[in-house]
């Protein structure tokens, strides 16, 4: 159990990394275009996607450089985490989760990298005496490779969460809401977990409802981040240390 002493500075940093960095990714996830709010198009349908990112290429490279920002947060919270570690299965669940954690993350920045830069080939393209063709093939192969380390982080995350979420419940000895947000990172890594397997082994369903379901999922363990967030920055004992 974790000690109820004052809080080392570093838990009340990791909090606060832990809520600004969920405000930059959902911001970002709004402010992308052809995402959720502006000009929506079919994510799945790369060439169209591109363009639709391309269109607006300055608010593209923002939401890009806003979501890298948000996740190098989100790990320096995660290693705070590793403060909290104690000897047990439940500090080996929330030493390993935190370190498959911020291995994700560090995937979706790269990701996140190279989405920024098949939006810079794109805008290339499009300037005068330019091989358009060119640039656009090299941008829709760097766009379908950065597809590809998402879904790495898709296979990643479900197991950072679940550990993590195990790792933290385990600290606490009765419930709260503290508590519960825990055990829902843990159901958000069982639904990551099965959302892949259906996405990798099951035929007959649109990429699309994948991709919906784990962005609601996303969702969902973004609003747990808050509350973790919160309880670290008010120093609830159970999630801080004066290490």
């Amino acid at each position: 159990m974790a000690p109820s002493s004052t809080t080392h500075p570093a838990t009340r940093q990791g909090g606060l990394a832990l809520i600004v960095g969920v405000v930059l990714l959902v911001l970002a996830s709004f402010l992308w275009p052809g995402g959720v709010l502006l000009n929506p198009v079919d994510q799945t349908d790369f060439p169209a996607a591109l363009e639709a990112a391309a269109a607006n290429a300055s608010l593209a490279h923002l939401a890009s450089m806003m979501s890298i920002i948000g996740m190098f947060l989100y790990g320096y919270a995660a290693s705070t985490w590793l403060r909290l570690a104690e000897q047990g299965p439940g500090g080996a669940c929330l030493r390993l989760g935190a370190y498959v954690s911020m291995f994700g993350w560090a995937l979706y920045a790269v990701a996140m990298g190279m989405r920024h830069f098949s939006v810079h080939l794109m805008q290339r393209g499009a300037q005068p005496g330019a091989d358009q063709a060119m640039f656009e093939s090299l941008a829709t192969n760097t766009y379908v490779s950065m597809a590809g380390i998402v879904i790495a982080l898709v296979s990643v995350y479900p197991v950072g969460s679940a550990l993590v979420g195990f790792g933290l419940a385990a600290r606490f000895d009765s419930m709260n809401i503290f508590k519960l947000a825990c055990y829902g990172f843990v159901l958000v890594g069982v639904g990551g977990a099965v959302n892949f397997l259906v996405l990798q082994h099951v035929s007959g369903i649109e990429p699309l409802v994948l991709l919906t379901n784990d962005n609601a999922m996303q969702a969902l363990g973004s609003l747990l981040f808050v509350i973790i967030g919160v309880g670290m920055y008010r120093g609830r004992a159970e999630l801080t240390s004066e290490a």
